[in-house]
């Protein structure tokens, strides 16, 4: 029978999760940091998304300044993720067309925060079972 190791792919998924929402935290980040900026136009990364496709190989994405007083959002390889324009505010008085909803990424912030943590606490849950197995179960 074959083995997927200890885990078989749970950690992998854990793993990619983290990523993602290591990104996504930068992705919301990024689109506060221009909320004042004219013409920004704000992003989102889908992480349900991302984690349903197939890993592909690293590729660094690949983000359009659409104005050169933009701030830029560093990145790296991120297994070829892609990011995708936000959708706009439903109502806005704004006329200088940044379609940042502070409120609705301010949300988004939040709960990808608590995604976040509960994927940290099932990684460290996963290996405080495999450290009390190797201690023959004494805790």
């Amino acid at each position: 029978m074959p083995s997927n190791g200890i885990f078989g792919k749970t950690i992998s998924l854990l793993e990619r999760s983290l990523d993602l929402r290591s990104l996504n935290q930068r992705v919301l980040a990024s689109n506060i940091a221009n909320m004042d900026t004219p013409n920004y136009k704000a992003v989102e990364l889908e992480v349900a998304e991302e984690m349903n496709r197939t890993k592909e190989p690293q590729r660094t994405i690949a983000l359009v300044r659409t104005h050169v007083n933009h701030i830029p959002l560093k990145t790296r390889a991120h297994h070829g993720v892609k990011l995708k324009a936000a959708k706009a505010p439903d109502f806005s008085l704004r006329g200088d067309g940044n379609t940042v909803d502070v409120d609705r990424t301010m949300g988004k912030l939040a709960k990808n925060t608590l995604l976040y943590n509960t994927a940290a606490q099932l990684i460290s849950d996963k290996f405080k079972g495999l450290k009390n197995a190797m201690k023959g179960g004494s805790q």
